[in-house]
């Protein structure tokens, strides 16, 4: 059973920042979300149009066929 026992393995004094950073971790999660959820990323009255600088290559996929090669 000396496996099970953490706290033993621990210095002592561990839990309670350890819970702290748990909650603040926990704290700026839920504030993100709460933060996004009031997004409306659909909206299209604002005509947002992002500038681009040069091409999407290689992100904007094939334009062409890939040639086929023989085996």
């Amino acid at each position: 059973m000396e496996g099970l026992a953490l706290g033993i393995h621990l210095p002592p004094g561990w839990l309670w920042p350890a819970l702290v950073f748990f909650g603040a971790i926990l704290f700026m999660a839920l504030l993100v979300l709460l933060l996004i959820s009031g997004a409306r990323f659909d909206d299209r009255s604002a005509n947002y149009v992002p500038t681009t600088t040069s091409t999407c290559e290689p992100f904007c996929g094939a334009r062409h066929e890939a040639p086929i090669v023989p085996n």
